[in-house]
C-alpha cells in the first residue's frame, strides 16, 4: 500500500484516468516528487482531478518524536539550589521530557553551547534580555521560554497568572476592615545585566484601589531572605509608626521569610499587628511560625506545559509562537 489511500470515493486509478496519465505519475506528483519531469499543465490536471474527486491524502501515523532537547536554566546549578522555584520548574520539564522519550541536555550558564545539529528543540527557564533571546533564536530550533512573557519577541512561552491572585490578595486584605497596605517588591537583572520589569507592583496597586483601598506603599529590594529582612528593617526604623502598613504583600516567599523575622524582632506580631502574604508557595513557608500565606504557582505544571508546547511546535501542530498562562491561586494560612 502506498502512502496514499482511498478517502471517500476516489483512488489513484480514478485520478489517473481523469487526468489521462499513469497511476505512477499521479502518485509521484501528489507526493511532491521534484525529480519527476512533467509539464505544468499535467500537474494542474492531476491536482484538479484530485480536488474534483474529493481525494484526501492519508498519511501514515507520525513517528514518535525523539531526539535531544536542550534545557537552559538562567541560574547556575549552585544558585539553583538556593532558589527552589526554578529548580521545581526544571524538574517538571525534565520529568515530562523523559516521559515523552526525549534525551536531555542541560546547559547551565558557562557551559559549552550546543551545536545546532545536535538538538531538536530548546526550553529556556528564567528571564532574558533581547540579545540573549536572539542568541537562542539563532539555534534555529523550536524554542519555549518559561517564566517570561516573550511572545512580543516572537518566542513561545509559558507564564504564571499574576492578575487573579493579586486581586484575590487585595480583596482578602480589605475584607475584614480597611488596611494600610504595603508591598515588598524585588528587582531582578538578566545575566547580561539588563534590568527586568516586574508587572506585579502596578497590578497589585490597581487591585488594592479596585478593592476600596488606597494605593499601597512599595519598597524594593532583592529576591532573597537577607534582602527581605534588610528592607523590612529599614522600613520599620525609618517610617513613623502611624505610617507603617498593617498588611504586606511580599513578591516572593524567600523575601517574606526575612520580612517576618524583621517584624518579629521589632515586636510587631504577625498576623495580629501585621499580616503578610508571600508568593511562590515554597514548602518551607508551611513550617514557619506563623505558617506563611502565599500564592501557589504551578511550577512543575509550567515545566510540563512547556514540553507539551514544544512537542506541538516540533510536530507542526502550531506554526506560530503562542503563550500559555497557568492559573495561580491564593493559599491562606496563619500569617
Amino acid at each position: 500500500m502506498t502512502s496514499w489511500e482511498v478517502a471517500g470515493i476516489a483512488t489513484l486509478k480514478d485520478i489517473a484516468h481523469q487526468a489521462g496519465v499513469s497511476i505512477a505519475t499521479v502518485s509521484r506528483v501528489l507526493n511532491g516528487d521534484t525529480t519527476l519531469s512533467v509539464g505544468a499543465g499535467t500537474r494542474e490536471r492531476i491536482f484538479a482531478a484530485a480536488e474534483a474527486l474529493n481525494y484526501t491524502k492519508h498519511q501514515r501515523p507520525a513517528a514518535p518524536l525523539s531526539g535531544t532537547v536542550a534545557i537552559f536554566p538562567w541560574y547556575t546549578e549552585a544558585d539553583e539550589n538556593t532558589d527552589l522555584y526554578y529548580r521545581a520548574i526544571r524538574w517538571g520539564v525534565e520529568n515530562q521530557l523523559t516521559q515523552n522519550g526525549f534525551q536531555i541536555l542541560r546547559v547551565f550558564p558557562g557551559d559549552p553551547w550546543p551545536e545546532k545539529k545536535s538538538i531538536r528543540g530548546a526550553i529556556a527557564i528564567g528571564k532574558y534580555s533581547a540579545a540573549q533571546l536572539a542568541t537562542f533564536k539563532a539555534l534555529a530550533v523550536p524554542l519555549v521560554v518559561i517564566d517570561q512573557d516573550v511572545l512580543g519577541a516572537g518566542v513561545a512561552c509559558v507564564v504564571p497568572d499574576f492578575t487573579a491572585p493579586l486581586q484575590a490578595i487585595a480583596r482578602h486584605l480589605m475584607s475584614a476592615h480597611p488596611q494600610h497596605i504595603g508591598m515588598l517588591a524585588g528587582q531582578e537583572m538578566t545575566t547580561d545585566h539588563e534590568p527586568l520589569h516586574d508587572p506585579r507592583p502596578a497590578l497589585f496597586s490597581s487591585a488594592v484601589v479596585a478593592a476600596g483601598g488606597t494605593r499601597p506603599q512599595v519598597f524594593t529590594g532583592a529576591f532573597t531572605t537577607e534582602s527581605g529582612y534588610a528592607t523590612m528593617n529599614q522600613v520599620l526604623t525609618t517610617l513613623p509608626k502611624t505610617e507603617l502598613p498593617t498588611a504586606w504583600f511580599v513578591a516572593s516567599d524567600t523575601m517574606a521569610i526575612g520580612a517576618i523575622k524583621a517584624l518579629q524582632e521589632h515586636g510587631v506580631k504577625v498576623p495580629e499587628q501585621a499580616r503578610v502574604i508571600g508568593f511562590n508557595d515554597l514548602a518551607v513557608g508551611r513550617y514557619l511560625t506563623p505558617a506563611l500565606s502565599t500564592v501557589h504557582v504551578a511550577t512543575a505544571e509550567m515545566g510540563q506545559a512547556a514540553v507539551h508546547l514544544l512537542r506541538d511546535l516540533l510536530s507542526g501542530t502550531y506554526t506560530q509562537p503562542l503563550k500559555l498562562t497557568l492559573a495561580s491561586t491564593l493559599v491562606l494560612r496563619q500569617s
